[in-house]
């Protein structure tokens, strides 16, 4: 007999604070779907984050802690490894949730299997402004493998199963942009969908990890999509490739790579901007021919 959670949320901690533990914690424990474990995992804290989640007796959470601080993407890893659920869902501790949140994307899921993985509408805190993103899964598709990351990671449901197909997990190599590196990776293998509600509340911080981070998240993000464009349209691969190790590097390109990467990144607009509703595909042709400042700056 199976007694497998329908849904696996993986919340990991490190140093939070305890009003906002409570919260994200809390947030999941009132949901009214109630099928799921709750894996939280300590990441090595060194204040009282386990005293309050050992606080909150509730036979759906399974509480793990590392002997020393692995860091975000080991930590997830290690969530996905021990996740029994038909689907993953993620919070991070200083987010929290609608207490809809689980029903409504679950059943979205079992009514549509194209989809793979699942994002909400977000609101940000404390400013209170609401975040709308592409939701028809096309544009939500094509906007993360070519152009940015439209999913909150705190907002996402994805199926297990594509995972374990597949072999993917967050990639160690891509340091801050993990996540949008993982739906891209799952993007070859089933669509992505955002459901059209503010079920996901994000904290924003000026001394958060992707504020601090800003400039290495770009720069990974842009390898990640160039990687994906290199892939997926007709080009010289190998030439392509080249400039974009010079890219890594950074490297200055000749005038003759410059045009190169021009006319492709060029015959990729057009591709996109028919394929992509309006005014996602404005957005879009805004993003792909801003990786030109780059080039144009590291000219010879």
């Amino acid at each position: 007999m199976n007694n497998n959670p329908e849904i696996s949320l993986i919340m990991p901690v490190y140093n939070a604070k305890e009003e906002e533990l409570l919260l994200a914690i809390k947030s999941i424990l009132n949901q009214t779907f109630d099928d799921f474990e709750f894996i939280i995992i300590n990441d090595g804290s060194t204040n009282n984050s386990e005293d309050v989640i050992l606080s909150l007796n509730d036979k759906r959470i399974k509480y793990l802690k590392n002997d020393n601080n692995l860091k975000l993407i080991a930590t997830l890893n290690k969530g996905l490894d021990i996740a029994k659920g038909k689907y993953i869902a993620r919070l991070d501790c200083d987010d929290y949730s609608d207490n809809t949140r689980l029903e409504k994307q679950y059943k979205f899921l079992e009514q549509n299997q194209s989809v793979g993985v699942l994002g909400t509408y977000f609101k940000v805190i404390p400013e209170g402004k609401t975040m709308i993103v592409p939701t028809l899964q096309q544009d939500v598709t094509l906007y993360i493998r070519y152009c940015q990351n439209c999913l909150i990671h705190s907002s996402v449901m994805f199926r297990k199963s594509v995972i374990d197909k597949t072999g993917l997990r967050y990639d160690k190599n891509c340091l801050h942009a993990e996540d949008h590196k993982l739906w891209s990776d799952m993007s070859r293998y089933c669509d992505i969908a955002v459901y059209p509600e503010v079920l996901t509340y994000y904290k924003h911080s000026c001394d958060g990890i992707s504020e601090t981070n800003r400039l290495w998240q770009r720069k990974m993000v842009t390898v990640i999509l160039l990687d994906n464009m290199i892939n997926d349209f007709p080009c010289d691969k190998n030439y392509m490739y080249s400039i974009l190790v010079k890219y890594i590097k950074g490297s200055p390109v000749s005038d003759r790579e410059f045009n190169s990467m021009l006319l492709f990144l060029n015959g990729i607009v057009n591709d996109l901007t028919q394929r992509i509703t309006y005014p996602y595909n404005v957005k879009v042709k805004s993003f792909i021919l801003s990786i030109l400042a780059y080039f144009v700056r590291s000219l010879d």
